[in-house]
Formats: C-alpha cells, structure tokens, sequence
C-alpha cells in the first residue's frame, strides 16, 4: 500500500525462547524497500476484546485491519504511516477466516462468525448469507475459503475447508 510492505501478526526476537509476540501490531516497512521493516514502524491496534490481527486489506487508500472480534478502519498518511488516525471502526463484526478476505470493485468480502459479508467503501458490513444462515453457521470456521473469479465475476466460498459445503454468488448484481 502506497510503496509500503505492512505485517501483522508481528514476532520480536530471534528465537523462540526470548521472543516477543505482537499479535495486535501492524509493521511497516520503509517507503520503496519491502525488506527493510525498522522496529519502530509499528501501528498498534488495541481490541478491548481481545482480538488478533486476521488480515489486512485496502479499501479507497484506507487501510482495513480485520481481527477476530473487529474491524478498523484507518487513515495511514503516505508519507508518515506512523502519524495514522482511526476513521471507523466495528466491534461487533470480527473476521474468523484468513483465507476468506477477497478485495471486489471497492469492496472487501469476508468471514463472519455469524455470517459472510461485503464490507462496502462506506465501511458497512452488508451480511450475504442469509438464506443457507443454518448451513453456513453449521460449517463455518477458520479454514473457510473465498476464491474471486473476475472473468465470471462469481465469488466461490468453501466452507470449513469442506468440499462438500461448496457455495457461488453471483456477483453481477453488484454494481461496479
């Protein structure tokens, strides 16, 4: 995101034994050099329930932290992400899936505990799984999938990592 590489989920320390564990951090590397993430750039994200970091994903040059009982929205300023502001945020909407994150046309899908959203540009999270709700909350967890096919504009959703609990949206009725 603007010429930076950003981590999260951060462990300090060279080895197990004296490491140092940061799961609601988010590092940043310097402007043009993916490699080179200084200490010192770090946003910390602090989840008053206890939440880790998921994953992170762009909307509008905000960027989006997904944690496992929320979702933040942040203003990181190109020049000097350490002078970030928080925009927005959502407490009751966490993200229990990894792999279930999937950028769409200004959007963001992904894993709820409850149900499967659109996270819109204006940061509401619209829930898309209300017709298979017993399904999906039967099979969901961590290991549920979202895979974007942009040539048939279709979103497939693997859920619990089962082939047998296979699911299309058809995209196509979202704008672009």
């Amino acid at each position: 995101m603007a010429g930076r590489l950003f981590v999260a989920g951060v462990r300090l320390g060279p080895d197990l034994q004296r490491s140092e564990d940061h799961k609601d951090w988010v590092m940043f590397s310097e402007l043009g050099k993916p490699d080179v993430l200084p200490i010192s750039n770090y946003i910390s994200i602090e989840d008053v329930q206890g939440g880790e970091i998921v994953g992170l994903e762009e909307i509008v040059g905000d960027m989006i932290i997904f944690m496992t009982n929320g979702i933040f929205r942040l203003d990181v300023p190109k020049a000097n992400p350490s002078s970030w502001s928080l925009i927005e945020s959502e407490k009751n909407i966490g993200c229990n899936a990894p792999k279930s994150i999937v950028s769409f046309e200004g959007g963001v899908f992904f894993t709820g505990k409850d149900n499967f959203y659109l996270l819109n540009s204006n940061f509401s999270a619209v829930p898309l799984t209300y017709n298979i709700k017993d399904i999906y909350q039967k099979y969901n967890n961590s290991d549920t999938q979202a895979i974007f096919s942009p040539t048939k504009k279709e979103l497939y959703l693997k859920l619990g990592g089962k082939s047998d609990a296979l699911y299309k949206l058809s995209l196509s009725r979202y704008p672009d």
